[in-house]
């Protein structure tokens, strides 16, 4: 039986585990990548790379990619005889949520290497960025169980078998188009089984993500300046690393109305904004914006929701919504919604257990919905790691949600 190797550096040691071949050619395996594993609609970019085309055994291999939203991203290799295998995310790399237009390369740690192994052919790695993670999924569960590096989907999986199921969990029921995909092909020692099969230009690395700077200033000065939700300092005040894309700036300051506005940075110069604030009617004296709600959540397992908060203030009304998405007595995130005289909801706030969305003591989101003025605050957090995934998950979350009347 022809086995592939990887090679993995773990704290030192050279530690090498074989893989067993399952059924399928590599033939068969490149022609479905081509014309299964590709989402002819896809709702946001993927794409996928090596640091070379061509490979021996022996070699070290770096793969980079980049999606265009936020997402779960899930590499599998299928090898030269047809084998499947899970390489990402791993026993030693568990986080697999990855920002937008960000470029990531693998290895990501010093704890594991990406070594070639054989025989000679063309090896195929594939992508697939879904907007929520990947769970309850049988071949996939049963694989990452197996605590191993890069294990193998099912013994019984071939390679075109496994296309057929991964575009099945992608395109239906859980996601339906909402997900990207990509793939690369390289060849492991100089043989290509496939000399007649077109060229196909290689993947032009995207460009690193790049910043801006955003300086607000405001009339009267000392506001507190909220960017996405979070607070940032008070005015007048220079914001550097901001990434490119459209941003919501919150500005509030006791005794006059919520400034709100949003600034898109699409160049890494200086971005200016000016908050003009209007007092509060009320006489020269300040007057706070009306306080209306002001409660703390736990969410926890069993009690994960929804906690809906109504409230009402001179005929308006409105609601705030907490709710956590359980999964075998752990949360996989927090999300925190907004009604306001009608519309809604929108949401305002995601805790998730790592990476951007990632909470910690005083993390504060704040949306600006006229009439009202909704803030959620974490107060305490903590997390665990799942024993099915090996993955980081919420345990518990308990937020403050504070609502504000301010006016038209």
């Amino acid at each position: 039986m022809r086995k592939r190797y990887f090679s993995l550096m773990v704290l030192g040691l050279s530690l090498v585990v074989a893989f067993a071949a399952m059924g399928g050619s590599g033939l068969a395996a490149q022609a479905d990548v081509r014309s299964v594993i590709v989402n002819p609609n896809q709702p946001f970019q993927a794409s996928l790379w090596t640091d070379r085309s061509n490979y021996n055994p022996g070699d070290r291999l770096t793969a980079h990619f980049q999606v265009s939203k936020n997402a779960y991203v899930y590499l599998f290799d299928i090898d030269t005889t047809g084998s499947v295998s899970l390489i990402y995310p791993n026993i030693y790399s568990e986080n697999n949520y990855k920002r937008a237009n960000t470029t990531y390369s693998l290895p990501d740690n010093s704890r594991y290497n990406l070594t070639i192994g054989g025989p000679a052919g063309t090896e195929q790695l594939v992508l697939i960025a879904t907007p929520k993670a990947i769970k309850d999924v049988e071949w996939i569960r049963r694989s990452l169980e197996q605590g191993t590096f890069g294990p193998q989907l099912n013994v019984s999986i071939s390679a075109e078998k496994f296309m057929f199921e991964l575009r099945s969990v992608t395109v239906t029921p859980t996601f339906g188009s909402d997900w990207a995909s990509a793939y690369t092909t390289f060849t492991v020692g100089g043989f290509s089984p496939w000399p007649s099969t077109p060229t196909y230009p290689p993947v032009t690395p995207p460009q690193p993500n790049r910043y801006g700077t955003i300086n607000v200033t405001s009339q009267p000065s000392g506001a507190t300046v909220f960017v996405d939700g979070v607070d940032r300092g008070t005015t007048p005040l220079t914001v550097t690393g901001v990434e490119f894309g459209t941003h919501d700036i919150t500005v509030v300051k006791q005794g006059y109305y919520t400034y709100a506005s949003q600034i898109t940075v699409s160049n890494t110069g200086t971005y200016p904004l000016h908050a003009v604030l209007s007092r509060v009617p009320g006489g020269s004296q300040p007057v706070q914006e009306v306080a209306l709600v002001s409660r703390q959540f736990t969410v926890k397992w069993p009690s994960t929701g929804p906690f809906v908060e109504n409230f009402s203030y001179r005929g308006y009304s409105g609601s705030v919504t907490v709710d956590g998405s359980p999964l075998l007595g752990m949360l996989t995130e927090v999300r925190a919604t907004m009604r306001s005289d009608g519309v809604g909801p929108v949401e305002f706030a995601r805790i998730a257990p790592s990476g951007p969305d990632a909470p910690w003591p005083g993390r504060t989101y704040e949306k600006i919905q006229y009439p009202f003025r909704v803030r959620l605050t974490v107060m305490e957090f903590s997390t665990t790691t799942g024993a099915i995934f090996g993955l980081q998950y919420l345990d518990s979350v308990k937020v403050r949600v504070d609502v504000w009347y301010v006016g038209n």
